[in-house]
């Protein structure tokens, strides 16, 4: 079993699930909850996508560090180093933005009217930025199945 190998599968998966779980199931789940205000949905969502941000960024770099010794493929690395920036973009530009611009807003009374509607833009900005990071990731796993990255945990024959 080859430590890259297993190390970046460990990294996508983690990958994976704080994009799938965190960003497209709990964090939704959390700001639109009917047992709390939605202000108060929006602050508690705040911290917990920061740290599923930085999740990303660690997989991220894992990936980087572990794909050119588990698929040893320029385009699995090339893709690598776009989630990895993509997620680093993602955490060091676009979530503090986004989390001015939701402070000042408030969202029972939904004033100011045109702090919100930049805010909601800049939140469909973010989705189209994890969507993005979804496909990537599938493209990072249609190279592993294609070259056989499964086979690189199976033990060897001679051993």
């Amino acid at each position: 079993m080859r430590i890259a190998a297993c190390l970046g599968l460990l990294a996508f998966a983690t990958f994976l699930g704080a994009l799938v779980i965190g960003y497209w199931v709990a964090l939704p789940g959390l700001a639109s909850s009917p047992l709390i205000d939605a202000n108060l949905g929006k602050a508690l969502a705040g911290p917990l996508g920061l740290r599923l941000a930085e999740i990303l960024v660690g997989a991220g770099v894992v990936l980087v560090m572990t794909v050119p010794g588990w698929l040893a493929s320029r385009a699995a690395s090339c893709i690598a180093l776009l989630l990895t920036g993509a997620a680093l973009a993602h955490r060091l530009l676009l979530l503090p933005h986004l989390g001015r611009l939701w402070a000042r807003v408030d969202l029972i009374a939904g004033r100011p009217v045109d702090t919100l509607a930049e805010a909601q833009r800049w939140t469909q900005h973010q989705e189209w930025l994890l969507l993005g990071m979804g496909v990537l990731l599938l493209a990072l796993a249609g190279l592993a199945a294609a070259r056989g990255g499964g086979r690189a945990l199976a033990p060897s024959r001679g051993s």
